[in-house]
């Protein structure tokens, strides 16, 4: 990697300054965070439920599922960084970002309901081509509107604190998207019996909400000021992996996301297999967790100013090690459940707050040192950070279930499962994402040695 300069003299201003330096108003910040309702629901229902839908309902083997879920991951290596490129050259009426957002959250929901209503098909292969060619479309518009939305933090205001105040509200709305997809969506499937159409009729309401909320965001933001495009720009997609700061804050966050993708695409079956298969477990999870990340938000806000966003970042990252870890004892009693719920809840908020609190400064004071405004391809490397680290989580669970020798059945069914796959589920929900979630830790701690320098 190279070397980040230490100086922050403006080599080359080459974009734009906005039409107003005002900061942006309550009607922006909210409007930009229900943005993250829709953004939530492709990370979490995707991931909690299409792994437990191609084997559970669809009867397709783990390890062609898991494998599937990764296909998509290879044309986003391409496209993320390309629709971060286009969006910063971009030059409309309506900014360089909103128009993205907006074809994006229609093609998301079209591909999000189609998802989970496949036709009745005679072979699960069949079944396998259907979920990968409508999950890359799924994912490809949640990259169209994700990357722009996401860009908008680092652009809106040159001050960090408003950005931090942003970010909050982001992580709050985010929680309720998290609420809606992990214990929304598990209870319509289970209360409809857990066949083909109880996915159909989550995958549609789950969708229609999905849009709706980033549609609020497409309309809503307008106000925000608007920044020009760079008479200069670089043809190299991969060139913000050149900032170090960023390239090892990305690695950190890949990290984290294959950690949580492990606990979320075992939590179902963790359910059905270890925990009685109660209808409103996943349900209970997802809402004690957010209902947690939304009230401890404001604390981890204010640690934020005290102690600085990396020491906040370290303390979250490992007391969300430590949540997951504790879901071994879920399986011990409601103590068990109750206190790793509790535990993951707190850190989640810290979690959601610091990462996307810290990326846009180090872009920021990118664009202050280069005079590039080049926003969105760091953005576009940045959530396909996130997709490969959910994608690879989704991988390794299903690879992680296949060799266990777990076996496959159709809606309704309940296998007797070996005790080896057994074990496989609940070290996979459990003891293995939290040391996965430790492993980010340094570097977390080398990207705040990288971008010290910058600021």
């Amino acid at each position: 990697m190279i070397a980040m300069p230490g100086s922050r003299r403006i080599l080359n201003r080459s974009y734009t300054m906005p039409k107003t330096k005002r900061p942006p108003g309550l009607s922006f910040e909210l409007a930009y965070g229900v943005g993250s309702i829709g953004t939530a629901i492709f990370v979490i229902a995707p991931q909690i439920l299409l792994l437990y839908f191609m084997t559970e309902a669809l009867s397709i083997p783990p390890g062609a599922a898991g494998m599937a879920l990764l296909f998509p991951k290879l044309i986003e290596l391409f496209t993320d960084p390309l629709i971060g490129r286009w969006s910063d050259r971009a030059d409309t009426r309506w900014g360089r970002r909103r128009p993205f957002m907006a074809v994006g959250a229609v093609l998301f929901v079209i591909g999000f309901i189609a998802l989970f209503s496949p036709p009745d098909f005679n072979h699960w292969r069949s079944a396998l081509i259907w979920v990968l060619l409508l999950y890359t479309l799924t994912t490809t518009a949640y990259t169209l509107f994700e990357v722009p939305y996401i860009t908008m933090l680092a652009e809106v205001t040159e001050d960090s604190k408003t950005r931090t105040r942003i970010a909050g509200w982001r992580s709050v709305f985010l929680s309720v998207g998290f609420l809606l997809a992990g214990g929304l969506a598990p209870w319509l499937v289970q209360s409809g019996g857990g066949d083909r159409s109880a996915f159909a009729t989550m995958g549609l309401l789950i969708g229609l909400m999905s849009f709706a909320a980033m549609a609020t965001t497409v309309l809503g933001t307008g106000s925000g000021r608007v920044m020009r495009r760079s008479p200069q720009s670089s043809s190299n997609l991969l060139k913000p992996l050149r900032v170090p700061a960023f390239a090892w804050l990305w690695l950190g966050f890949i990290i984290q996301m294959v950690s949580v993708s492990v606990n979320s695409s075992l939590i179902s079956y963790y359910n059905k297999y270890w925990l009685g298969n109660a209808e409103l477990t996943v349900s209970k999870i997802f809402i004690g967790v957010m209902t947690l990340t939304m009230i401890t938000t404001i604390f981890w806000t204010r640690l934020a100013r005290w102690s600085g966003k990396y020491q906040g970042f370290y303390l979250a990252t490992t007391v969300y090690a430590a949540g997951m870890a504790l879901f071994w004892f879920a399986k011990d009693g409601p103590w068990g459940f109750w206190l790793a719920v509790t535990v993951l809840g707190i850190a989640n908020a810290g979690q959601q707050l610091f990462c996307f609190a810290i990326m846009p400064d180090i872009v920021a004071a990118e664009r202050q040192r280069s005079g590039l405004a080049e926003e969105g391809a760091f953005t576009g490397i940045w959530v396909l950070g996130q997709k490969l680290g959910l994608g690879l989580g989704a991988g390794l669970a299903g690879i992680g279930l296949q060799l266990s020798g777990f076996v496959e059945s159709s809606a309704g069914e309940l296998v007797e499962q070996s005790s080896n796959a057994l074990l496989a589920i609940v070290m996979l929900t459990s003891l293995v994402p939290g040391a996965i979630c430790l492993l980010s830790l340094f570097p977390i701690q080398k990207s705040r040695q990288h971008f010290a320098p910058m600021t």
